[in-house]
């Protein structure tokens, strides 16, 4: 595991447009087509690949600067994954950073497929299990993100990340505060001092009892 938390649906996945559509371009493959409209901040996944030596039309104004430079950073690390996953294929720790990267981009499918074969390798870290189940909710698959937190926390049932990301999807895509109202229960008993529980916790209260 790279990283000591998993993401969480209400803080949003992207980290702003240069480094999405930077990462977009720096994961794309020609094999993939993507019928979808253009996802927010990471650009139009569909595109191709940029020419070589220059930024990326459309780019923003230092895209060529500190942007290309970035941009080649990520050409460079996500070969490197691949080419490490190719030599070892039980290498999840560069599945889960290129899954990562994935994500990062709005490539969910794409990130899906390899937190799919970390969990066949490693089918009770939590951790993965959570952000596949947070790519499945952006990709419209609701039922099916929260069916693997659910089996995340049979696993650990004190990941107070999951518990948060099931009152989210339970109030915000199944508009059921009653359930949303339990998880954020769990996450206070569990992370009393979560930033965003009060606002959450307002957005249960005016659910529950619209127009008050």
């Amino acid at each position: 595991m790279n990283r000591d938390h998993v993401r969480f649906l209400v803080s949003g996945i992207l980290f702003g447009f240069l480094l999405g559509y930077i990462v977009a371009y720096g994961l794309h493959e020609p094999r993939v087509k993507h019928e979808a409209d253009p996802v927010p901040a990471a650009g139009n996944l569909g595109m191709a690949a940029p020419p070589t030596g220059g930024a990326p039309p459309g780019a923003p104004a230092d895209a060529g600067g500190g942007g290309q430079a970035m941009m080649e950073r990520v050409f460079q690390e996500v070969g490197a994954l691949k080419a490490a996953i190719e030599k070892n294929p039980q290498d999840t720790d560069a599945m889960l950073r290129l899954a990562n990267l994935y994500q990062d981009a709005g490539k969910f499918d794409d990130a899906i497929a390899y937190y799919r074969r970390i969990l066949a390798l490693r089918p009770n870290d939590v951790n993965p299990r959570t952000d596949m189940g947070i790519c499945l909710r952006e990709s419209g698959h609701v039922d099916e993100a929260l069916a693997e937190f659910r089996k995340s926390l049979e696993i650990d049932p004190r990941h107070w990340q999951t518990w948060l990301n099931v009152g989210v999807v339970s109030l915000f895509d199944r508009n059921d505060p009653e359930t949303a109202a339990t998880a954020f229960a769990r996450v206070e008993e569990l992370n009393p001092g979560y930033r965003d529980l009060p606002a959450l916790k307002e957005a249960v209260r005016k659910a529950a009892r619209p127009g008050k």
